[in-house]
């Protein structure tokens, strides 16, 4: 290895650490205030930088932000990706385990929960609503959906011609295109509805009221993965 390679290697190394800890800082500032605290500037001087320096790295705030959130879906698909790894229960079973993952992720991080789904308006360049790497836990969710016991025919219709080709248009998007609109509707169905049962949770909406979250979480899951069952099942 020549004198340039090493050089060339321990500026690539300090660059990647110094990434780390831009990431780490930012999220710790959006963690304590949420994401409309987070500044080039608050940035640079929680991490004793110059503004210019921070530029190097990300040529805007928006570019940060974009990038945070990047990073962000990546978590939370991991989280629920990896809760089921290894398993071996039913996938009924599983289901829930990616759901509560879901949910878990969401009460530990809020306010970024919050940057992908609540505070993004304004924040990030368009490209950023396209697919992101949560799409792959939906994917995962829906494999889990068609391994049911006593799962529809794949055939399986809501009785709505137009919203049966956008499920199977949203399953395309998903990377499943064998995937028919009754599997796709139950996956649509549990997402939205948990993301929404979550979402007030986070408001504080259930902290003085007598009814549980989980268990509102449940009976959505039960009456998705009833929908499965063909007829007289």
């Amino acid at each position: 290895m020549t004198d340039e390679t090493r050089t060339v290697s321990r500026r690539e190394r300090l660059r990647a650490q110094t990434l780390r800890e831009i990431e780490d800082e930012s999220f710790a500032i959006i963690d304590a205030e949420g994401a409309q605290a987070l500044s080039i500037a608050a940035l640079a001087r929680r991490m004793a930088m110059s503004a210019p320096a921070v530029y190097r790295y990300f040529p805007s705030r928006d570019a940060l932000v974009a990038h945070l959130v990047t990073l962000s879906y990546r978590q939370l698909a991991a989280a629920m990706s990896q809760a089921t790894q290894g398993s071996r229960k039913a996938p009924r079973t599983r289901v829930r385990l990616v759901v509560t993952a879901y949910r878990d992720w969401a009460l530990r991080h809020r306010r970024r929960y919050g940057m992908l789904f609540g505070e993004r308006a304004g924040d990030l360049p368009g490209e950023v609503t396209a697919r992101t790497p949560l799409d792959e836990a939906m994917a995962l969710l829906v494999d889990l959906l068609v391994a049911v016991e006593g799962t529809a025919p794949a055939d399986s219709t809501s009785g709505d011609r137009t919203l049966d080709g956008q499920l199977r248009q949203w399953a395309r998007s998903q990377e499943r295109p064998d995937t028919g609109p009754g599997v796709a509707r139950a996956a649509v169905l549990i997402w939205t509805r948990v993301h929404g049962i979550v979402s007030l949770e986070l408001t504080g909406v259930f902290d003085h009221q007598t009814v549980e979250a989980q268990r509102l979480i449940d009976l959505e899951i039960d009456s998705a993965l009833r929908s499965l069952r063909p007829p007289g099942n």
